[in-house]
């Protein structure tokens, strides 16, 4: 199985990373996570900032639909149609080289 996901850092910081089949960034992967998570009420950037102030609920709801969206992205992946699933254009670096 190939790992087009993975989840880099240290508790409580860590980022969210997409790849696609050559090991690159896939931005259009990451758009299309993030647009269905904020479809189920999470507002996901990438990263995770863990503190004693979320309640087990919030961390339960949050895996929760992590799970619902990355089938969603898997059968996009699967069936190549992430870029066609996406509601608007895909999200762009933050950081550019010059």
């Amino acid at each position: 199985m190939e790992r087009w996901t993975e989840c880099l850092g240290f508790p409580p910081r860590t980022v969210v990373t997409f790849r696609d089949e050559t090991g690159a960034e896939s931005l259009m992967r990451k758009s299309l996570f993030q647009q269905e998570c904020l479809k189920r009420g999470v507002l996901f950037s990438g990263g995770h900032n863990i503190c004693y102030s979320h309640h087990p609920k919030d961390i339960d709801d949050t895996l929760r639909v992590y799970r619902e969206v990355m089938e969603i992205l898997a059968e996009a992946i699967r069936s190549g149609s992430v870029e066609g699933q996406l509601d608007g254009p895909p999200v762009e670096p933050v950081f550019r080289r010059a």
